[in-house]
């Protein structure tokens, strides 16, 4: 923040810093205390406390995921996993064949390419022949 004293009979000495509105600090605090005190937040407490809360909430989640997924790979771990290969080799097969396709593609992109630059020197004009 930047401290900018206001000069004239009004503002005399007050503290202005950039992005206050209505005596308010930014993010909704209160108005400043005294010179010198500006680091102060003597909400802190609930502020962190409130953060440990959301955390402990989103550690929970973490851990009972990670409980569901151990549950699961004891009980279907091998069935699971079947499946998983199952379905990993029908997208590497589905890969496969588009790069195929676009392999033939290109192929005949350049075939096309060769055949019109064919076309262009045939029909350009030979040395000797005149126009009729």
């Amino acid at each position: 923040m930047h401290d900018h004293r206001r000069e004239g009979p009004e503002g005399q000495g007050e503290r202005r810093d950039e992005g206050h509105c209505e005596g308010r600090r930014p993010e909704g605090r209160r108005p400043e205390g005294p010179k010198g005190t500006e680091f102060l937040d003597l909400e802190i407490s609930k502020v962190l406390s409130s953060e440990a809360a959301a955390l402990t909430r989103v550690a929970a989640r973490e851990l009972l995921k990670d409980a569901i997924k151990e549950r699961l790979r004891a009980r279907l771990g091998s069935r699971l996993e079947a499946i998983a290969r199952i379905a990993a080799d029908e997208l590497a097969d589905d890969i496969e064949a588009n790069l195929a396709v676009e392999a033939i593609i290109e192929g005949r992109k350049h075939a096309r390419a060769a055949r019109e630059e064919e076309i262009r020197k045939a029909l350009a004009p030979t040395p000797g022949h005149t126009k009729e």
